[in-house]
């Protein structure tokens, strides 16, 4: 099994929880991916979507991939999903989304292109959709969406803001215990 696990817009490897999901994953003896996307402060998408396909066509087919994604990184990660050659284990979205929010900060790179769901779904055998009920960057029918694009229930966490340092998430017990389940 390996964990791919994938930063958002000016995001880095190990930013907010990454760090220390990564490190509880290898004293599990996960193998785990955690790049550092390129020009993450102002990502082109065709890049991005070309380097995950690249990173994932390095693991072996036989094995068994999940992708752990936070916000913009979950778009990267289904714009590999659309057009994957290969069946993913599960997709985790940590306050993902798949449309424009009119952000000045990355519409530009969702308005790129749609996702189409049917293919991303062939690619994927299951999905988790997790926000937090007050983001303050995402409203809440978009984050809403995209557990309905991807046919799961989303899990709302109160209070979480983004789900990332600035809501207090260093750490995150719950995402590992739905890793490793």
């Amino acid at each position: 099994m390996t964990i791919v696990i994938l930063h958002g817009i000016q995001g880095h490897a190990g930013i907010h929880w990454q760090q220390w999901l990564y490190d509880e994953l290898i004293k599990l003896n996960y193998k785990v991916l955690m790049p550092n996307l390129p020009n993450a402060d102002l990502p082109n998408r065709k890049e991005w979507q070309k380097f995950i396909t690249d990173l994932i066509n390095s693991i072996p087919r036989d094995e068994e991939i999940i992708i752990v994604g936070h916000s913009l990184g979950v778009t990267s990660a289904l714009d590999f999903l659309e057009q994957a050659d290969r069946k993913i284990k599960k997709l985790i979205s940590i306050s993902g989304f798949h449309l424009d929010c009119n952000s000045e900060l990355n519409s530009y790179f969702m308005k790129e292109k749609e996702i189409d769901f049917d293919k991303v779904l062939n690619n994927l055998e299951s999905s988790v959709v997790w926000y937090g009920d007050n983001d303050p960057y995402v409203p809440q029918e978009i984050l809403f969406s995209l557990a309905t694009a991807l046919k799961t229930t989303p899990m709302l966490f109160p209070a979480a803001g983004h789900l990332n340092t600035e809501a207090g998430f260093t750490q995150f017990p719950k995402l590992l215990e739905e890793i490793i389940k």
